[in-house]
């Protein structure tokens, strides 16, 4: 393919006779009404994408391939059955056809219907529950009336009026010329353009107008506004789990993110717009569809600023540093992130997101967090620290009254507390709701264990059952298991590891054997005594001595 083929500038809308002399060989560019130009050999050319299918000729049906460009943000296409050219990016159609006022949209999920789906997999947690469920269905609707009604994001505004001026060239009584702005591109093939029309510098150019906007006589359209969301509570009581569950159900892409990986620009790990680009891959590479997901940022506390005593030479490159970089991110800005989508060559697809519309919820456990709240409410903190007797754990239960003592500063805990633990003002400021999450008690981990649809017992049973054997606890036993994990103080993330240790030694012995069921007790929990085996082969001999009485 010749050099000249390859920097096709746009076929000719008038359809002159001059461009249809480039079709059949005869010419190599249009003097008069374009700037199309052609190979010399025929070959057709043309700025229409494929209509039917990508990566196929909508002529022939071959396949595509890309053709060397000059310029590697200039994209062509070229099907060597039919020798035909398409120019323009075929991958941005795709990203024309989804909108969220489509009809094929499911309406969005009541409140109490996200709560209602939410409590069949996470026990408790009924206020963030509640929260969670509003913000979500607000996100929706947010979304719908500022689309419908036309309030774009002020990113949005500001590219309306940077590309208004554009295109204007001239403009007369007699004749008035205009290129559209995605006509005109700024590239050195534009600037040839320019060159093959001598005449237009003599014409009469007016500027446009100065963009100035008059006071609206009416009231603007009302741009409903995001209110990001922080959920505050100990480790392991649903915080990423309910997250997670909440993602199932949900008709936008979501991205979950874990902020300990992340580090300041130009140091090794994870920048913040990683996020973004997560959101993007979630959403299939298209960015008008990320442009209106949620982003989960959790572990959040892992990043707050680093106390005070370190050296003026010392950076906090993975807290406050990525806390700073958070700011514009949440609040809405516009980001480049790769698509993941190879263009041509081996370049992949830069997109630009604007965060105005995107969801952010994190969530972090913020520990010692309690003893902040106490101080500010004038109250001796937990611990070492308190010389009252009132406050000291008593050794049968040593967690309950610390738990619900905690339980009740995190939700008397606001923005001056988180400041005050290490986030910044300014990125405090951008989560306006503070979900609280509370403690489990040994009731509460029991119903854990047994409650959920996807609950710790049902899968154990459903491993078991793969090997047609049947697996019971006594209650006696829950209860035992729900009290190791207070004392290991990792909430619900301990019920896993102490049964894992329990049966142990029944999932080495089960496979390959006679047995046909598996009874737990509270000594088998403790260690005492091993779990109650029942063989398939004792019931058979029962059973042969009674056939053989009853002869």
């Amino acid at each position: 393919m010749h050099r000249s083929a390859a920097i096709l500038l746009s076929a000719c809308s008038l359809r002159s006779s001059a461009c249809k002399q480039i079709q059949r060989g005869l010419r190599t560019s249009c003097p008069v009404h374009c700037t199309a130009t052609g190979d010399g050999t025929g070959n057709d050319l043309t700025t229409n994408p494929p209509k039917s299918t990508f990566g196929r000729c909508r002529e022939c049906g071959g396949v595509l391939k890309p053709a060397p460009t000059l310029t590697p943000t200039t994209r062509y296409i070229h099907c060597e059955n039919c020798n035909k050219l398409y120019a323009g990016n075929i991958i941005e159609e795709s990203s024309k056809q989804w909108s969220i006022k489509s009809d094929q949209r499911r309406s969005p999920p009541y409140p109490s219907q996200i709560a209602e789906y939410l409590d069949r997999f996470v026990v408790g947690q009924k206020q963030a529950k509640k929260t969670l469920a509003v913000g979500v269905y607000q996100h929706y609707r947010r979304l719908e009336h500022n689309i419908e009604s036309g309030a774009g994001s002020i990113h949005q505004i500001k590219e309306d009026v940077k590309s208004a001026p554009r295109g204007v060239l001239y403009q007369d009584e007699n004749r008035i010329g205009h290129i559209a702005s995605s006509e005109l591109r700024t590239s050195p093939i534009a600037s040839a353009y320019m060159q093959q029309i001598p005449t237009m510098q003599q014409m009469p150019t007016r500027r446009a107008p100065p963009v100035f906007r008059a006071i609206p006589e009416k009231e603007p359209i009302v741009r409903l506004e995001k209110s990001n969301i922080l959920l505050i509570g100990p480790s392991g009581v649903g915080k990423t789990f309910l997250t997670q569950t909440l993602a199932r159900i949900l008709d936008v892409p979501i991205a979950l993110c874990d902020c300990t990986s992340m580090t300041q620009a130009g140091y090794v790990g994870e920048d913040v717009e990683s996020v973004i680009q997560k959101l993007v891959q979630a959403a299939g590479g298209n960015a008008e569809k990320a442009q209106q997901g949620i982003v989960f940022l959790d572990e959040i506390d892992k990043i707050a600023a680093a106390h005070e005593g370190h050296s003026p030479a010392y950076r906090d490159v993975s807290g406050e540093g990525v806390q700073h970089a958070l700011l514009k991110l949440v609040e809405g800005t516009v980001v480049n992130v790769k698509s993941g989508r190879k263009s041509v060559g081996t370049q992949q697809d830069t997109v630009q997101v604007d965060t105005s519309d995107i969801l952010f919820v994190a969530s972090g456990a913020f520990n010692s967090l309690d003893k902040i709240v106490a101080r500010r409410l004038d109250k001796k903190s937990l611990g070492f620290g308190s010389s009252s007797g009132e406050l000291r754990v008593s050794a049968d239960d040593p967690n309950s009254e610390q738990s619900r003592k905690r339980d009740y500063l995190l939700s008397k805990a606001d923005q001056g507390d988180l400041i005050n633990f290490g986030i910044v003002p300014e990125l405090v400021g951008r989560f306006p709701v503070l979900v609280p999450f509370h403690s489990f008690d040994q009731d509460m981990l029991v119903r854990v264990l047994t409650e959920p649809q996807n609950s710790l017992l049902t899968q154990l049973k459903l491993q078991f059952a793969i090997d047609n054997v049947d697996l019971s606890f006594s209650s006696e036993a829950l209860q035992q298991v729900a009290q190791l994990a207070l004392e290991r103080k990792t909430g619900a993330r301990a019920l896993r590891s102490i049964l894992e240790g329990v049966l142990l030694d029944a999932k080495f012995t089960v496979p390959g054997s006679d047995i046909e069921s598996i009874h737990v007790t509270r000594e088998a929990v403790l260690g005492e005594t091993e779990v109650e085996y029942t063989r398939r082969q004792v019931v058979e001999k029962v059973e042969s001595k009674q056939a053989v009485s009853a002869m």
